[in-house]
């Protein structure tokens, strides 16, 4: 029985140039933003002892914000690709630099985790980090002038439904895609039906033990349901319920109807 022989697979030379640079520009913030603390409190000679780090606030915090930052990583790359390193180094993934990235490739109708999709996601990326100085410096020069704007009553019930109404848009916006490259998922919606139902089920229930709420279980929510949905659409797609075609058959099949 011969074997055919597999070609390796290789990077796009703009994604090979973006993850080398990416990394070093990774690594370059990470010794900044670790090592900027320490010259600071090593030049006023107030380092704190380890027992002050590390104590029981401290923990509760990294349990909340290290599950939510592998889930971040876990489910934003795919979509992100070699953008991911300007991305999460500048920071405001979810309420920013994500719905930029997905919106431009919307509108460019490039596919994700592609040389293109990753071309038009790390310019929308930069030009969304470059407006966002620009935006907190004249705020800052024109703070006196701007800050009683702030306080007034409809400004600040207006911005608690900032967050809600843009990722809002941007999940009517992926939901109403089925779009996948060449192929056309139908019923794909279908596989995260168990995770709202377990989500909402866990919600009621600490609501009515505890009345508190799921909020700061984010994190771990995330990282648990990630494998719910992809089990749960396998298990519809080997049933029939979630069916993957070709673009072009469903395209003609539309028409045809």
């Amino acid at each position: 029985m011969n074997k055919e022989k597999q070609t390796p697979q290789t990077l796009d030379p703009f994604q090979a140039w973006s993850h080398r640079w990416g990394r070093l520009g990774t690594t370059i913030a990470l010794i900044y933003m670790i090592a900027l603390p320490f010259i600071v409190l090593g030049y006023y000679g107030c380092i704190p002892s380890f027992g002050e780090v590390i104590n029981l606030a401290t923990i509760s915090i990294l349990l909340i914000y290290i599950p939510v930052g592998i889930s971040e990583a876990v489910s934003y790359t795919p979509i992100l690709g070699s953008s991911s390193y300007l991305t999460f180094i500048t920071g405001n993934i979810m309420n920013l630099k994500l719905p930029c990235a997905i919106n431009a490739m919307k509108l460019a109708k490039k596919e994700p985790n592609t040389p293109e999709g990753d071309a038009i996601a790390s310019v929308a990326v930069a030009v969304s980090s470059i407006m966002t100085v620009i935006i907190l410096a004249l705020a800052a020069l024109f703070s006196t002038w701007i800050s009683p704007v702030f306080e007034l009553p409809a400004v600040k019930t207006a911005s608690n439904y900032i967050i809600p109404a843009l990722f809002g848009s941007l999940t009517l916006g992926l939901f109403s895609s089925t779009n996948s490259g060449n192929k056309v998922v139908k019923n794909g919606l279908m596989g995260v039906v168990p995770v709202l139902i377990i989500v909402s089920v866990l919600s009621i229930l600490v609501r009515v033990t505890s009345g508190g709420s799921l909020f700061g279980m984010i994190g771990f929510l995330i990282l648990f349901m990630l494998p719910v949905a992809l089990i749960s659409s396998r298990i519809m797609w080997k049933k029939g319920i979630i069916k993957v075609v070709d673009k072009n058959s469903s395209e003609k099949t539309t028409e045809e109807k």
